[in-house]
Order: C-alpha cells, then sequence, then structure tokens
C-alpha cells in the first residue's frame, strides 16, 4: 500500500494489481500491516456476535408479527446477507449503527 503514496510507474503498477484483484476475485488482502493478531480476531468474534444478535433479533421481529407459521414459508426466499460498513476516515459513521456495544465501538 505504500507504492500508493508515491508517484509514477510504481503506483500505477500497484493500483493495476488491485484493480485486477478486485475484478477477477472480488476482493484483495492486505498483509504486513502492523495490526495485531489479537485484534483481529477480537474484531472477528465481535462482528460474528453482532451478526448473531441481528439476525436473532430479526426471526424475534418475524415471528412476533407474522407467526411462526408464516415465517416458515419466508425463511426460503429471505436474504441470508446481512452486510454494514464501519468507516473510520475521512468520516466516522459509528453514531449510525445503534446497536453495536461499547468494546466493539472502541
Amino acid at each position: 500500500m505504500e507504492k500508493l503514496l508515491q508517484a509514477g510507474e510504481e503506483r500505477a503498477a500497484t493500483l493495476k494489481l488491485i484493480n485486477d484483484a478486485c475484478e477477477n476475485w472480488g476482493f484483495f488482502e492486505i498483509v504486513n500491516h502492523g495490526i495485531s493478531t489479537e485484534l483481529l480476531d477480537s474484531v472477528e468474534k465481535m462482528t460474528k456476535m453482532h451478526y448473531k444478535k441481528s439476525m436473532e433479533e430479526r426471526f424475534k421481529e418475524m415471528v412476533a408479527t407474522k407467526g411462526l407459521e408464516a415465517v416458515d414459508n419466508e425463511i426460503h426466499d429471505m436474504d441470508w446477507e446481512t452486510t454494514f460498513y464501519l468507516r473510520h476516515l475521512p468520516h466516522s459513521n459509528i453514531s449510525d449503527i445503534p446497536d453495536l456495544q461499547q468494546d466493539y465501538r472502541h
């Protein structure tokens, strides 16, 4: 990523690699970033807990409003992918996500 800060051919080559990864794979991985494994593991655990809690609440709301039989029919058509984005720069959006636990916000 430091090559993106430079001008010239190295920057262009790096951008090309990132573009290729996104177009052909849908993502890219950054290594040697200096973020501890412990912090990454903690964030992963909190993300999974947040997702589980959100899905449980969504299911309970559906049962309460539609009943268990109606929910069974909807489960097959349900969008099981849930996404949310946390960003820090240039402006944080963490206050826009009200149901995050304090440890996760930190």
